[in-house]
């Protein structure tokens, strides 16, 4: 017998049967979109949050804008920092130009000024919740010593850390496209760093925030973008964590969401969606992964065997009974 050959057959059919049964357990496969969406170039990316495992995808490596989506490395770079976030800060001048491009390219604020005294914390829901590109200056320049560029420089430094691979972030933000980059797959590992400090998930789990009065502006609500968070909507959901939402014309709609129920969490990332599906699609997505059968399959329980019948006792013999 030709042992090398057989050797290599045996191996081949055990890696064939092996395959055969990964693909079959859950975590293992990808399944096939189970929603209609918006655009067949989006990216989507659904994942068990609890084992990594992908489990929807569609472009997930993709390189995209990711607009406001940028928010979540400055917000989880802002938290790591370390500093008293109940301290106040006070905005200097050097960022009024910075204040006036954001302007120019129409980015949402919430007024900030030079010279006003802010707490991080009240900046922090700013950022995540209206995703007011102000605040995240202000909290980027705080932490990196006035020195934006050197903050990106941190962001990027820390996706790396996370794993990322194609990702490149340029400003705090996410207003400027130019050099900022990353993919749905990439996202998710940043997403799960941010879903991990109870901080974050704290200000990002929170509908409506009452930003106190400063020395420039009276106390005010800020509501969140996020729609799976807000009582009412149709794409509400009660099992919905955060993340985070964005959106620039070149990045189009994107949304970050994480959702927990009956023991499972899964995270979500969508890119370039639009405004009339992104949160439809979100939640149907979620609907699904918490309730298919190709991920939960019905436990069917085996009956046990009947017993057998009795056998009706026999007569005793002569013997049995002269000796008893």
């Amino acid at each position: 017998m030709n042992h090398p050959a057989f050797v290599r057959r045996v191996l081949a059919l055990v890696l064939t049967a092996a395959v055969a049964v990964a693909a079959a357990l859950p975590g293992f496969a990808v399944y096939a979109m189970p929603i209609q969406t918006a655009y067949p170039q989006e990216s989507i990316y659904l994942f068990d949050a609890d084992t990594g495992e992908a489990l929807v995808e569609q472009n997930p490596d993709m390189v995209r804008h990711v607009a406001s989506l940028t928010k979540m490395m400055t917000a989880l770079l802002v938290i790591e920092n370390g500093s008293d976030l109940n301290a106040s800060i006070t905005i200097p001048d050097s960022l009024t130009p910075e204040f006036q491009s954001i302007k120019a390219n129409r980015g949402h604020t919430i007024g900030l000024q030079a010279g006003e005294s802010v707490r991080r914390i009240d900046l922090l829901y700013a950022m995540l919740l209206p995703s007011a590109n102000d605040a995240a200056s202000v909290l980027a320049s705080d932490a990196a010593g006035g020195d934006l560029a050197a903050f990106a420089a941190r962001m990027n430094a820390r996706a790396s850390q996370l794993g990322c691979t194609t990702t490149h972030f340029s400003c705090p933000h996410g207003l400027y496209d130019a050099n900022n980059y990353s993919t749905a797959r990439d996202l998710a590992k940043i997403a799960l760093a941010c879903y991990a400090n109870p901080t974050y998930r704290q200000v990002a789990d929170t509908v409506l925030y009452q930003l106190p009065a400063t020395n420039v502006h009276e106390a005010r609500t800020i509501t969140t973008t996020n729609k799976l968070l807000q009582p009412g909507s149709a794409a509400y959901r009660s099992y919905a964590h955060g993340m985070k939402t964005g959106f620039t014309t070149k990045a189009g709609r994107c949304f970050v969401t994480f959702a927990q129920q009956d023991g499972h969490t899964y995270g979500l990332v969508i890119l370039g969606s639009n405004s009339q599906n992104i949160f439809r699609e979100a939640s149907e997505l979620l609907d699904w992964a918490f309730t298919s059968p190709e991920l939960h399959p019905v436990q069917t329980t085996t009956q046990p065997e009947a017993a057998a019948p009795a056998q009706p006792e026999k007569p005793l013999t002569f013997w049995q009974l002269l000796f008893s």
